[in-house]
C-alpha cells in the first residue's frame, strides 16, 4: 500500500533539524557579518548576557520563550524564527527531492 516508512520519517526529521541548524547560522550571520562582528564564539542577548544553549536551539527554542531573551525579556526578532523554518522548510525539500 505504499506507505510511508519509519526510516523515512526518521530521514525527514533529520533534514528539519539540519536545515533549522543552518537557517539559526544564516540569522546570526546575517546579524553579525555587516557589523563586522566576529561569527564565532557563543551567543549573547542584546543585553550582553550569554544566551544559554537550551535557549539556542533552533525554533523550539525561540516558541518556548515566546520570542524573547530569558535574561532580561527583549523581544527577539521574529525574522530569526522565520529563517529557522524556512531552514527546515529546505531541508525537508531537499531531503524529499533525492528520496524521490
Amino acid at each position: 500500500m505504499g506507505g510511508v516508512s519509519g526510516i523515512e520519517v526518521l530521514g525527514a526529521v533529520f533534514a528539519a533539524l539540519l536545515g533549522a541548524s543552518v537557517g539559526s547560522f544564516l540569522g546570526v550571520a546575517l546579524d553579525r557579518v555587516p557589523r563586522g562582528e566576529s561569527l564565532g564564539g557563543r551567543s549573547q542577548c542584546v543585553c550582553g548576557a550569554q544566551i544559554a544553549a537550551r535557549d539556542n536551539i533552533p525554533v523550539v527554542g525561540y516558541l518556548m520563550r515566546r520570542g524573547r531573551a530569558r535574561c532580561c525579556g527583549a523581544r527577539i526578532p521574529w525574522w530569526y524564527l522565520a529563517i529557522e523554518v524556512a531552514g527546515a522548510a529546505v531541508g525537508v525539500g531537499v531531503f524529499l527531492v533525492a528520496t524521490g
